[in-house]
């Protein structure tokens, strides 16, 4: 078990920092260049990738402390839940930082005359809203086993 939770821990670190390189990444081509072009979309890719890199590297905390209450068999507590309920709330700032992306896959799409630019920036966009609804889902899984849990505490 010790095992696969240091494993578990290592991936959150690596994806962490892939999140930090690609918000390191976005600085430093922002910072270097010329003159921007659009200097708008640029700011609100921005603020998009800001959002990611603050709310993301939260959201890995909190699954770090998550997984120190399932290693300590506390996976259904209180504790837990209120984890469940920051992550989610996480995911849905970063669903809408999400939405400033969205002028830079136009610009893109106009640019370069590729309307499925924009079909594909609809996808990314909406996939932080689909893993904001699986969050729901899964945070109203953990109350109910929450609540299971202690119903069979109450009776045993």
């Amino acid at each position: 078990m010790k095992f696969r939770r240091t494993i578990l821990d290592l991936a959150l670190l690596f994806i962490t920092g892939v999140i930090w390189l690609m918000g390191f990444l976005y600085v430093i081509q922002v910072s270097t260049s010329r003159q921007l072009e659009h200097p708008i979309v640029i700011s609100l890719l921005g603020i998009t990738m800001l959002g990611t890199v603050i709310f993301g590297t939260q959201i890995m905390y909190f699954l770090h402390r998550m997984l120190a209450l399932i290693a300590n068999h506390k996976a259904f507590s209180l504790a837990s839940i209120n984890l469940v309920k920051k992550i989610r709330r996480d995911i849905g700032c970063i669903s809408l930082c999400f939405l400033f992306a969205m002028p830079f896959f136009v610009t893109a799409a106009d640019a370069d005359d590729a309307p499925g630019v924009v079909l594909l920036g609809a996808a990314v966009v909406c996939a932080p809203f689909a893993i904001y609804v699986l969050s729901q889902i899964i945070e109203d899984l953990f109350v109910s086993a929450f609540h299971l849990q202690k119903d069979h505490d109450l009776t045993v």
